[in-house]
């Protein structure tokens, strides 16, 4: 019973944080500068500010916040990418799970769930992060493999997408995912966005798959 109590007044205690963190504007919305700034970085075909801005899943779900965090990391060479276990999950879904992932840029925390800015210091009152770990880029691409990983994020470009280039072939099984997932969504924002993506690389599904037989052909050859 003192267990659930406590459990309680922590709630409490955050969502009272939490209101007087947005009447402060200590707490706002990602806004269409941040996305703006993660719209030339590109993973699985389309700009990462997509991918934050409309593909986002439950907090609940185990490690989407370490994914999407990675991504928001990779597109502001200034940022801390930011692991801990967080007071909130802990409560809800027990230690195990308590682990998120965000990144901080100067004195804010980016919050890739919530998809909110935070004042750095107010969201380590809110949230009580334990265990926590930060890499700036250069740590972070000590390993090789993240190296190689960060490399093709990163030195990703537009042209590498339109018609003959070397990542054409890459758009056939996630751009009609990705299509059927907007067409799913009532965000008419999304779909104006992803239309005007599939416009600017000139997408033609079997313009694609008739290339990539041809490079198969040519490999056979």
């Amino acid at each position: 019973m003192f267990k659930e109590i406590k459990k309680q007044l922590y709630f409490r205690k955050m969502a009272l944080l939490c209101n007087q963190g947005v009447i402060d504007k200590k707490i706002v919305p990602f806004d269409d500068d941040f996305y703006e700034k993660m719209s030339h970085t590109y993973f699985n075909g389309i700009p990462i500010s997509m991918h934050i801005r409309y593909l986002k899943p439950l907090r609940s779900m185990p490690g989407g916040c370490y994914d999407r965090s990675l991504l928001m990391f990779f597109c502001f060479p200034n940022a801390l990418l930011c692991r801990g276990d967080n007071k909130d999950l802990e409560l809800n879904y027990g230690k195990e799970n308590a682990r998120h992932g965000w990144i901080e840029v100067d004195n804010y925390v980016y919050d890739p769930s919530l998809t909110m800015r935070f004042d750095k210091d107010l969201y380590y009152q809110i949230y009580t992060p334990t265990n926590v770990s930060k890499s700036t880029i250069e740590e972070y691409c000590q390993i090789k493999e993240r190296q190689e990983f960060y490399d093709t994020i990163t030195k990703t470009a537009i042209c590498d997408f339109l018609p003959f280039s070397k990542k054409r072939t890459d758009l056939i099984n996630i751009i009609p995912l990705i299509i059927g997932i907007a067409q799913m969504s009532e965000n008419e924002q999304f779909k104006m966005e992803l239309e005007n993506w599939l416009s600017v690389i000139q997408y033609d599904e079997k313009e694609i798959n008739d290339e990539l037989n041809e490079r198969i052909r040519s490999l056979i050859i």
